[in-house]
């Protein structure tokens, strides 16, 4: 946004200047807020799945929100970024990769670059071919890793290719009882790109925006749920899944905090950490054996101690988002078979509610209200408390399986399944 001066005379008058000031005040209190609205990693804004948005609709028409717009896009899981007014995401074309941007207001494509991933011999085909991981932006750069992690920086203008590493071929691959490709989201931290890889000597590695290392973790196997970067027991964290259970690193050096171990039956733990205070994370794995549970993390003289305070297999959860508000969490909980949208207080693990209407969850919450996809492609509007369940609207939108967590603009909302992309309009005008 520019600013433009109506009078550049020498007589610049008072009134003329105050204008001035009240335009640069107004462009100093928006400019944030604008920036605010984008989208540069999976999960975020918030980091917590809230979205700070206001002005959306309290219920929808029979037929769900005003669709903006709707066009093909080929599989796979990837979520959607956003940055100035444009959209960034992966899905698979044939035997192809496709690396997209988009035009938020139109769906028109601004570019593409495509590749053609080579599979692993043990790849498992049930769920497809992905790509799974989303990308990342940080500046002008996107970085995205393939099914065969395949790691890329674009410039995002372009889509033109800066630098590229073949994770696999160079730290090599730990194999796991069932597989289905590289899974891990990039995440940002500072101007450094980590990402989990799994390999025989590394199991996370940290990269600059040009490319280079700058620091390889201890050996270790990772799982499919995204990593988070949270300040957690008074300092910066960067935690991931290993197959062995949940771990803190140092995202400066990638040097172990801490562990805890969590049972597995496949080596795929699949569920977002979600932070509770300032020490306090909720884990949950989809196996019965892994339920969910509430750590304590506290300092210590070389590396930090871990409490279980609790544990409930009741409260186990697979590859969907949850939202903390308050003392409550809210999302779905259960297995691959049975799912209920739940409240629980995450202090004690006591289950408030449950409700078998919706399976698998993908959640955001935003302007008081919980919004969210389930697996069978049904957008949800609702008020939740750790009294009530109300839905305001619902509407049969995507096709299953819907698996990739919508995107929150202001009050648009774009989402994806493994055919189409859409957009549609939240706001209350809009509806």
């Amino acid at each position: 946004m520019t600013i433009s001066i109506a009078r550049r005379s020498r007589d610049f008058t008072m009134t003329g200047m105050l204008r001035s000031i009240a335009a640069f005040v107004a462009v100093f209190v928006l400019a944030p807020q604008t920036y605010g609205q984008d989208w540069l990693q999976w999960g975020v804004p918030a980091g917590d799945f809230k979205v700070q948005a206001t002005g959306l609709a309290d219920t929808w028409p029979e037929g769900g929100p005003k669709q903006l717009w709707k066009r093909a896009l080929g599989d796979g899981y990837s979520s959607i970024l956003h940055k100035d007014g444009r959209l960034y995401t992966m899905y698979r074309d044939d035997d192809e990769e496709v690396i997209v941007a988009l035009d938020a207001a139109t769906g028109d494509t601004k570019w593409e670059h495509r590749c053609k991933p080579t599979l692993w011999p043990d790849m498992t085909l049930a769920f497809g071919l992905g790509p799974n991981a989303t990308p990342l932006i940080v500046g002008d750069r996107l970085f995205a890793i393939g099914v065969d992690g395949y790691l890329r920086c674009l410039n995002i203008a372009s889509g033109k290719v800066l630098w590229s590493h073949d994770l696999p071929a160079e730290f090599g691959r730990r194999k796991r009882i069932e597989e289905y490709g590289y899974s891990g989201s990039p995440v940002s931290y500072g101007q450094t790109i980590i990402v989990q890889v799994g390999g025989d000597d590394h199991a996370v590695v940290a990269y600059n925006t040009s490319g280079s290392t700058v620091w390889k973790s201890d050996p270790g196997g990772v799982s499919y749920a995204p990593a988070t970067i949270i300040k957690l027991a008074g300092r910066q964290q960067f935690i991931y899944f290993s197959p062995e259970g949940v771990n803190g690193l140092d995202p400066k050096t990638g040097k172990t905090l801490w562990h805890w171990p969590i049972e597995f039956s496949n080596g795929n733990h699949l569920t977002p950490i979600i932070q509770c205070d300032d020490n306090h994370i909720w884990v949950a794995s989809q196996f019965s054996s892994g339920g969910g549970r509430l750590l304590k993390i506290t300092p210590g003289s070389e590396k930090m101690s871990v409490e279980q305070l609790w544990f409930k297999r009741k409260l186990r959860a697979s590859h969907w988002t949850a939202v903390r508000l308050g003392d409550t969490i809210y999302g779905s909980v259960g297995g691959n078979s049975v799912s209920f949208v739940a409240a629980f207080d995450w202090k004690t693990g006591k289950i408030h509610w449950r409700d078998r209407s919706f399976h698998k969850t993908q959640a955001l919450y935003a302007d008081g209200k919980l919004i969210f996809l389930d697996e069978n492609g049904e957008l949800v509007l609702a008020k939740v408390s750790p009294e009530e369940f109300k839905v305001l609207a619902s509407a049969q939108v995507t096709e299953a399986v819907s698996w990739s967590l919508p995107t929150l603009v202001s009050n648009k909302l774009y989402l994806r399944d493994r055919k189409h992309i859409w957009a549609l309009d939240l706001s209350i005008g809009g509806s």
